[in-house]
């Protein structure tokens, strides 16, 4: 996958991440079981290592509309974070039902919503009221 990375730590703009809540903690709001990322308020988090040597990382929001869109289930909230490592290019879309079994399959179909930039790693910070 090419991908072109802008800076280590972006602290111009504001970014927004989109997760869901089971049981008590905050969890990826689209990929499940091995692509799956918890959340944990004020903690720098990152891709599962599987995914990220391959340079597939964390995807957020750079407009509020854009996780609004995505939050519309309940148990979504939207949260300010803090990212670093901001990639000006997004990579080819995958299947997320594949890279919840652990695989890597080229969606057909998924395209990255409007709004999205992929990133190394993200820090919530205060949820969206």
């Amino acid at each position: 996958m090419e991908v072109f990375k802008v800076s280590e730590k972006d602290r111009g703009g504001k970014y927004y991440k989109v997760v869901s809540e089971v049981n008590g903690s905050l969890g990826s709001a689209v990929m499940k079981d091995k692509a799956k990322v918890e959340y944990i308020l004020g903690a720098w988090v990152s891709a599962p290592p599987w995914l990220a040597c391959k340079e597939y990382h964390l995807f957020v929001y750079d407009k509020l509309i854009g996780a609004e869109c995505l939050a519309t289930n309940t148990g979504h909230y939207i949260y300010n974070c803090e990212v670093r490592g901001v990639y000006r290019k997004l990579p080819q879309c995958l299947e997320s039902t594949s890279l919840s079994r652990g695989e890597f399959e080229v969606s057909a179909f998924e395209q990255f919503p409007l709004w999205t930039v992929m990133v190394r790693e993200v820090k919530l910070l205060k949820e969206v009221k």
